[in-house]
């Protein structure tokens, strides 16, 4: 399994070879990216990015939660010493 980091040298590198090979074409993908982004509102975006990191961390907390209150519950007493 590649690592997150290899996948993106590749990325950047085969982005590097189709620039030099189709520079018209890379600018222009380029400059329809940013516009497309320019055109997006910034609320929408804010918002979407609310929505799905609230959908992702109430179950993570909720998992959190249970395993904490499972860890309390199930613990083993410590043994007593005498002195």
């Amino acid at each position: 399994m590649q690592t997150v980091e290899l996948c993106a040298k590749r990325l950047l590198g085969d982005l590097r070879d189709y620039a030099s090979r189709e520079p018209v074409k890379a600018a222009a993908a380029a400059f329809g990216a940013g516009v497309m982004i320019n055109l997006l509102p910034t609320r929408v975006l804010v918002a979407s990015a609310a929505a799905v990191a609230s959908a992702l961390l109430r179950p993570a907390l909720l998992s959190l939660g249970v395993i904490k209150s499972l860890e309390l519950c199930c613990r083993k007493p410590a043994p007593e010493t005498t002195p």
